[in-house]
């Protein structure tokens, strides 16, 4: 029996992405930094399309942050926040993506540097292996980002880089 090229590219999205609902609506500790930490769930992430890149999924998430004064992340404190936002994430061995809508209403998207952020993607990178494999990463060394970058097979990282879009759905048009 053949496999239409559809079908088989499905069994490679879910290959990628099979451990993702393992966290839905679950409470995930983002970046912690000069006192406070920012704190998300996964409320539903749907896929939207595909190409022989990966697959693009559509993200509703909660997003809160947390106190914590001198520095004492291991102390729990209340979060504040909740509230929903939609965004996109491109999970994919060569060009893993956040997608957001910026101010200007336009798509910004922004090739992650998985192994290695920068500070200010890498609450999208902590997102990214969520959404993309179901695990929580960045607080230990096991879970570190170089060392799932390396478990999951990507190719080493491309520079980080940021461009406007019309619609989250041009990514798959690269």
């Amino acid at each position: 029996m053949r496999f239409p090229w559809t079908a088989a590219l499905a069994i490679c999205v879910a290959g990628l992405t099979a451990a993702g609902t393992a966290l839905s609506a679950e409470l995930m500790q983002g970046r912690c930094r000069m006192d406070y930490c920012a704190w998300f769930s996964i409320e539903s992430r749907d896929i939207v399309g595909s190409n022989s890149n990966g697959g693009l999924f559509k993200v509703i998430s909660r997003e809160w942050t947390s106190h914590h004064p001198n520095g004492s992340y291991d102390r729990r404190r209340p979060r504040t926040g909740g509230e929903a936002s939609t965004g996109y994430y491109f999970c994919s061995k060569t060009k893993p993506s956040a997608i957001w809508q910026g101010d200007t209403g336009r798509w910004k998207v922004a090739l992650l540097n998985l192994a290695s952020p920068s500070g200010a993607e890498e609450n999208a990178v902590i997102e990214y292996f969520a959404v993309c494999h179901g695990v929580q990463t960045g607080h230990d060394t096991q879970d570190s980002f170089g060392a799932l970058t390396e478990r999951f097979g990507y190719a080493p990282a491309e520079s980080a880089d940021l461009r406007d879009a019309e619609r989250p759905e041009d990514v798959l048009k690269d």
